[in-house]
């Protein structure tokens, strides 16, 4: 009996040791204690497109960056990607299914993944978690902007300059390719792209080859069976293993060679507080792969660039000033909108042209650009639907003007972001996304897609979240934020709202001419 609870106390007490030294809390434990950082010169937070390329010009100019990073470093982890059809870590951030936009029967164990999806009232917005953030997920369409839309948004730029020079400059720097047309033609992984182009043309439609960061002789070589597959084998927006010229790959690699960069991942910054000498300290908490705490830290920076997305940075800049009165110009948080997002399908009642195909490259290579229609201007990505059957749908994606802009704002009690954004928003895209369907079936058959979208329309899909910290209007012309001497805002947010074409080309031109002029004038010292 006395050895029974002897051995019942020491269990006791090692348990009680254990969970107070381990990452777990039992009920009752106190907190973890802070972890005061040493202080750091330039700290960015995120990795996505502005935030590496503010890292590789800064290291290249000699500064020591700091990068904090919530996702995975994916590349360094030795986890693989996984595929449409076979979901499994990278499919999702902490949920227990899939979060694809349709067809989400796999269940998941929660992991920190590398897709995530934001869930508001009458929208839901993907992003991309990991080291090198919407890159990972993206489908890579590397679309340049029409240059007099890019006026309309951007009437203060310098347009000659961004399309004689910084547009030329991330197409190298990202490695931009071009499919090969005869390996279209002659692809059946592609016959979703053909019957999508003839169609169109059939319909009266214009239609664009569009260029992309998959590289295009590795796909060939896949198709051969030369190299292992990752387009052809359903990897995209749960990551790609091969092929994609992702951030990882590009410009955070050359930040990282200059022995000048430090990525910590699975570090999430909660707020921000500006010290009384105009640097900034951070609240960090360093998460496993569960999601579970495993240290909470301070970080403090002399220079701060937040890089974290449109839906990051808004969520860190507002959360802060509700949580210490972070001083914040009235308009951050205004004019946001979703790029003029919305998609539909068509299902063929009799495919003449024999169906899309059952096998289908996840790497889009065709749009529609109806830009120059006044009445319906819209550019439409010809998506990919690889199911693995010929299911004889057309996928589109639409991208629209956005007449009417909406706004965010913090919501304290359930922390969160909360977006002024409804149906009314989204009528003209709507509109233009019946035009397009209506015209396309009376010229070669076939009914809106009902199952996939309600009513046949998607039009609470966004992938291209931009705007809340307007360049110019809530920064100055170089993303320097008013209110602030040492922070800047290198990422989507500074775009308001629209842009005519998938975003990441135009986020990546307006980061690299940020950080060179911010450079040049001796922000950083």
């Amino acid at each position: 009996m006395y050895r029974t609870k002897k051995t019942l106390v020491g269990l006791l007490t090692w348990g009680r040791s254990y969970f107070s030294k381990s990452k777990f809390l039992y009920p009752g434990a106190q907190p973890l204690k802070k972890q005061i950082e040493s202080n750091r010169p330039v700290i960015i937070i995120g990795s996505g497109y502005g935030a590496a390329v503010a890292a590789l010009r800064l290291c290249e100019a000699g500064k020591k960056v700091l990068i904090l990073e919530m996702g995975i470093n994916w590349k360094e982890s030795g986890i693989p990607y996984s595929g449409l059809l076979k979901p499994a870590r990278s499919a999702a951030w902490l949920k227990k299914r899939t979060i694809a936009p349709f067809m989400n029967i796999f269940p998941l164990k929660p992991f920190t993944g590398a897709l995530d999806k934001l869930n508001f009232k009458h929208i839901d917005v993907w992003v991309g978690r990991g080291v090198g953030g919407g890159s990972i997920v993206n489908g890579g369409m590397a679309v340049i902007p029409k240059e007099n839309y890019f006026k309309e948004v951007f009437p203060h730029l310098d347009a000659e300059k961004f399309y004689s020079f910084y547009f030329p400059l991330i197409s190298k720097e990202l490695k931009v390719n071009v499919i090969d047309e005869q390996f279209i033609k002659d692809c059946p992984y592609y016959k979703f792209t053909r019957v999508g182009e003839t169609e169109a043309h059939k319909a009266g439609f214009k239609t664009v080859r569009v260029p992309n960061v998959y590289d295009f002789k590795y796909m060939e070589r896949e198709y051969k069976n030369e190299v292992p597959r990752s387009a052809l084998n359903t990897e995209v927006i749960y990551g790609n293993n091969h092929g994609k010229n992702s951030l990882d790959k590009t410009y955070l690699q050359k930040a990282l060679a200059t022995g000048n960069l430090e990525i910590l991942d699975l570090h999430c910054v909660d707020t921000i507080t500006r010290n009384e000498d105009k640097s900034y300290s951070l609240d960090v908490r360093q998460i496993d792969t569960s999601g579970k705490t495993l240290a909470n830290k301070i970080f403090s920076c002399q220079k701060l660039l937040l890089g974290a997305g449109t839906m990051g940075t808004l969520k860190l800049l507002l959360s802060s000033q509700a949580a210490n009165n972070f001083a914040l110009d009235c308009t951050v948080g205004k004019n946001w909108g979703n790029n003029g997002n919305i998609m539909t399908g068509r299902n063929w009642v009799r495919p003449l042209s024999g169906g899309t195909g059952a096998l289908q490259s996840t790497i889009p290579v065709g749009g529609v650009d109806n830009w120059d229609d006044s009445e319906h201007s819209f550019f439409t990505e010809i998506a990919p639907l690889p199911m693995g059957v010929d299911v004889a749908t057309a996928l589109y994606l639409l991208i629209n003007r956005v007449d009417k802009k909406g706004s965010v704002s913090y919501d304290k009690a359930q922390n969160r972001l909360a977006l002024d954004w409804n149906e009314s928003h989204t009528l003209k895209m709507k509109a233009n996304a019946n035009y397009f369907v209506r015209k396309m079936n009376r010229a070669n058959g076939g009914t809106r897609s009902h199952l996939l979208f309600k009513n046949g329309f998607g039009a609470n899909i966004c992938y291209h979240p931009l705007g809340g910290c307007v360049l110019g209007e809530s920064t100055n012309l170089y993303g320097k934020l008013k209110e602030h001497d040492n922070l800047y805002v290198i990422d989507g947010s500074l775009i308001p709202g629209t842009i005519g074409v998938n975003p990441f080309m135009t986020i990546t031109a307006i980061a690299e001419y940020c950080i060179e002029n911010l450079i040049e004038q001796g922000e950083f010292g």
